[in-house]
C-alpha cells in the first residue's frame, strides 16, 4: 500500500505506472495526478511537523502555547485541538501505521477522531484496541481511485464503533441539552427565531411531518409547521428504521440520523406498524416512472445518501435517479436506481456525468465527462461493508457478555474458598 509517485510525462512512464502503481488507493492519493501526489506531500508534511512539535505531557501547557502561536500564526483553539488530534494517534498504532504509509488522513480528520475518541472509555485496553482496529480498517482502501470517506462520515462510523462497544454513549456530537429539551424563542427586528432542542428521533419525526405536509398542499415548509402548530391540519410518515434481525444486539439506523441505539431501534420496532425485509424487495419491479416508497426504501438503505462526492444532501431528500433513463427502457427498480440531490441528478441527466453499479457491493463508478472518474463506496445499513460490520458488533457483544459472566463466575468462585467454612454440626452453640 505505500505510495509511489509517477512523473507521468512519458509513454513509459505511464505504462509503468499500470503495471507497479498501487491496485488500492484512495483518489486523494491516486499516484497518477499531479494534484493528489501534491496533496499528499502537504499533509505528509504537516503530519510530520505537528508530530515533531509534540510536547512532553510535563510540558507547561501555556508556555507550548504561546510558543506555538508565535511559530504558527494560530490561535489556541487551532493549536490545542491540534495537539490534542497527534497525542491520539500516538495512542492507536494501527491507525498511525496506516497513516504513516498513506498520508491520506489530513489534520481536520484527525481532530474529528480525537473528539470523537474522547467519549472512548481509553482506559480499557481491550476497547481501545478493537477501536483502532475498526477504524484502521475503515479508513483503509479496498478498490482503486477510491473516494475518502467525509469528516461526517468518518464521525458517524467512530460513533457507532464506540456505542456498539458501550451503549450508554451518545452518538450526537452537539453540546449537552437539557434531557427535558429546550424551548426558546428569540425576537430580532422583524424576525423570530423559535429554537427547540429533542431527541433527535423525535425531531426526525417533526421534520418529516412538516416536509410531507407541505409538499402535499403545494406550500412552504414554514406554512406547513405555523398549520400544524394551529391544529389546522393533520399528516401521517413512515419512519423507516434498518436493523438487522439476525445479529443480537444490532444497532438501528434512520435515514437523516444514522446509527442509533439498539435498544432505542427495539423500542421503535415493538411499536411499528409494519415489518418489511429489504432483500425481499431489491428485485421488485414498478411498473411507474415514480418510485414506489417500498423501492425507494431499499435504495437508500443500500446507498445511504447522494452518490455523488461529499455530497451533503441528506439521505432522506435525495431523489431518485434511473441510471437507465425511464424513457429508454430503464426499469424502476433498486438495480438501476441510484439517489441523487437535485443539482447532481441535474449534472447526470444532463450527461455530464454516468454510473455504473456494481451488482454485488452497489459501490458506484462514476464517469465524468472530461475522463475523469471516481469510486464511491455504498454506505448504507444494507449495504455489504455495513452488514459485515453489524455482524462483527453482534459477535463482540456475544464475546464481551460471555467474558464478564465468566469473570463473574471466577469471582464468585473465589469469594466461597475466601469464606469461613460453616459450623459442624456436632460442635455446640457457643450460648
Amino acid at each position: 500500500m505505500d505510495t509511489i509517485e509517477f512523473d507521468m510525462n512519458s509513454m513509459v512512464e505511464r505504462e509503468l505506472a499500470k503495471l507497479l502503481g498501487p491496485k488500492k488507493f484512495y483518489s486523494v492519493s491516486s499516484p497518477f495526478e499531479r494534484a493528489s501526489v501534491a496533496g499528499r506531500r502537504i499533509r505528509q508534511g504537516d503530519f510530520e511537523l505537528w508530530q515533531s512539535m509534540l510536547p512532553d505531557l510535563e510540558d507547561d501547557y501555556q508556555v507550548v502555547i504561546a510558543n506555538l502561536k508565535r511559530l504558527m500564526g494560530k490561535g489556541e483553539g487551532y493549536l490545542s485541538s491540534a495537539l490534542y488530534a497527534h497525542v491520539r494517534i500516538n495512542e492507536m498504532p494501527r491507525l498511525k501505521a496506516l497513516q504513516e504509509r498513506m498520508f491520506h488522513l489530513d489534520l481536520e480528520r484527525l481532530k474529528a477522531i480525537d473528539a470523537v475518541m474522547s467519549k472512548a472509555d481509553v482506559s480499557d485496553e481491550d476497547i481501545r484496541d478493537v477501536i483502532d482496529v475498526e477504524l484502521s480498517d475503515y479508513l483503509t482502501p479496498t478498490r482503486a481511485n477510491q473516494l475518502l470517506p467525509s469528516i461526517n462520515d468518518i464521525r458517524k462510523k467512530l460513533n457507532a464503533i464506540i456505542q456498539s462497544l458501550d451503549d450508554s454513549i451518545s452518538t450526537d456530537d452537539s453540546p449537552p441539552r437539557d434531557e427535558k429539551g429546550s424551548f426558546d424563542v428569540t425576537y430580532r427586528e422583524s424576525d423570530a427565531f423559535i429554537n427547540v432542542q429533542l431527541d433527535p428521533v423525535e425531531a426526525k419525526k417533526i421534520e418529516m411531518r412538516v416536509r410531507k405536509y407541505a409538499k402535499a398542499h403545494k406550500i412552504t415548509e414554514v406554512e406547513a409547521l405555523q398549520q400544524l402548530i394551529a391544529g389546522e391540519g393533520t399528516t401521517n410518515i413512515t419512519l423507516n428504521v434498518y436493523q438487522a434481525h439476525d445479529v443480537e444486539g444490532a444497532p438501528g439506523w434512520i435515514p437523516g440520523l444514522g446509527y442509533i441505539r439498539s435498544s432505542q431501534a427495539d423500542d421503535l420496532a415493538a411499536d411499528a406498524s409494519v415489518v418489511q425485509d429489504m432483500d425481499e424487495l431489491y428485485d421488485k419491479v414498478a411498473d411507474t416512472y415514480e418510485t414506489p416508497d417500498d423501492i425507494r426504501a431499499v435504495v437508500i438503505g443500500w446507498d445511504g445518501t447522494c452518490t455523488d462526492p461529499y455530497c451533503d444532501c441528506r439521505e432522506d431528500r435525495t431523489q431518485m435517479d434511473h441510471r437507465i433513463d425511464y424513457k429508454e427502457g430503464g426499469p424502476t427498480t433498486a438495480a438501476n436506481l441510484g439517489p441523487k440531490c437535485p443539482t447532481h441528478h441535474n449534472v447526470k441527466t444532463d450527461g455530464r456525468s454516468f454510473y455504473i453499479i456494481d451488482p454485488h457491493t452497489r459501490d458506484k463508478y462514476i464517469l465524468y465527462e472530461d475522463g475523469t472518474w471516481v469510486l464511491v463506496e455504498a454506505k448504507g445499513p444494507l449495504s455489504l461493508k455495513e452488514r459485515h460490520w453489524v455482524q462483527t458488533v453482534g459477535k463482540r457483544v456475544q464475546n464481551r457478555r460471555e467474558r464478564i459472566r465468566s469473570e463473574s463466575q471466577e469471582k464468585r468462585e473465589a469469594e466461597k474458598l475466601s469464606e469461613p467454612p460453616p459450623p459442624a454440626d456436632d460442635i455446640p452453640p457457643p450460648f
